[in-house]
């Protein structure tokens, strides 16, 4: 959102921002609404990607698919392939986030492998 103001004639603009939250796992990787693991394996050198699960109550499949591949989109993600409402991949600078979105219960499981 830009703000302007007039002072003795003279245009100002201040321009403000809403933060982007990123995970605690992959600091380079936007979180959705900022919910916290429950699971987290890290990457080894055996295994370059690191793996973490994050539990959403009470909501549907879709509306955390369409969120978060938004979110990532506004933060310069690339989706790189996506199965609808199921799974899609993105990739930024050397970072690649493959994303699983499970449904369990009244809940959504986020799974994310990334590197």
């Amino acid at each position: 959102m830009k703000l302007f103001s007039i002072f003795d004639g003279k245009k100002t603009t201040e321009t403000t921002k809403v933060a982007t939250a990123y995970t605690k796992e992959f600091t380079y990787l936007p979180s959705y609404h900022w919910i916290q693991a429950t699971e987290y394996t890290p990457a080894t050198l055996e295994e370059p990607f690191g793996e973490a699960k994050y539990l959403i109550n009470n909501t549907k499949d879709t509306p955390v698919y369409v969120a978060y591949r938004d979110i990532l989109i506004k933060d310069g993600w690339a989706i790189t392939d996506e199965m609808a409402v199921t799974r899609f991949s993105a990739n930024k600078d050397t970072h690649i986030a493959n994303i699983w979105i499970i449904i369990s219960d009244n809940d959504v499981i986020l799974n994310v492998r990334s590197k």
